[in-house]
């Protein structure tokens, strides 16, 4: 996979808040912090850039990728592995944004060679279009089937901690593909290959490792100090 290291750092600093942010989460579940704090305006505009930002890069790498179908085959596994125990912690993932992520590359595998094919600004503008509208459509659409809720349709009572549905969210992972379109044509600018220190790209490229393992981590000293 081609790599850039603006990206990776970019990355960084998504990893970076990710981990604030459940520290703070974990504040939360213990009673050390109130909902209206962690629920709070610049809380929520934060978890929106990190989850939009994960999705955006996430789009983009399956540009560079050789296997988007091996990769989301990976991320599936850990996303079972995070869902699994987060039931034993006690709550309730469906479909969160690793499941989500690991199905739109699996899906990226057998569209992007027809999707690629169209003019990368007609594609960004009409996912962005999409997103818009099947974000206003699933906000209303009810349903009474339980089954339907990993494409954003969700039946009465529906849970989940961490969810992201392929509906409005796989459109924003196609307007990364068009973003990673654009730094392959552009692969000699020099903001794309300017080198960075390790500090800045390492996190990135084990960003997936660190999601894994860091809410455990946290919980865990969460749980030691404030149980």
């Amino acid at each position: 996979m081609k790599r850039f290291p603006i990206l990776d750092a970019w990355r960084t600093l998504a990893v970076v808040l990710m981990v604030a942010y459940h520290f703070l989460y974990d504040l939360y579940i213990f009673g050390i912090i109130s909902a209206p704090q962690l629920f709070s305006t610049p809380l929520n505009l934060m978890q929106k850039y990190i989850c939009c930002s994960f999705i955006l890069l996430a789009g983009a790498s399956a540009r560079f990728s050789r296997s988007n179908m091996r990769h989301g085959i990976i991320v599936m596994a850990c996303a079972v592995a995070v869902e699994l125990g987060a039931l034993l912690g006690g709550q309730v993932i469906r479909f969160g944004i690793l499941m989500f992520l690991s199905v739109s590359m699996i899906l990226y595998h057998f569209l992007g060679k027809y999707l690629q094919k169209l003019p990368g600004l007609l594609l960004a503008a009409g996912s962005g279009a999409l997103y818009l509208l099947a974000n206003w459509w699933t906000a209303r659409a009810a349903v009474s089937v339980t089954w339907l809720y990993p494409l954003g349709l969700t039946a009465p009572g529906f849970h989940s901690a961490d969810y992201f549905p392929l509906l409005p969210w796989f459109f924003l992972f196609l307007i990364g593909t068009v973003f990673g379109g654009w730094c392959l044509a552009h692969r000699d600018n020099r903001l794309l290959t300017a080198p960075l220190p390790a500090l800045l790209t390492w996190p990135g490229r084990h960003s997936l490792l660190i999601y894994v393992l860091h809410q455990p981590v946290l919980y865990g000293a969460c749980y030691l100090i404030w149980r």
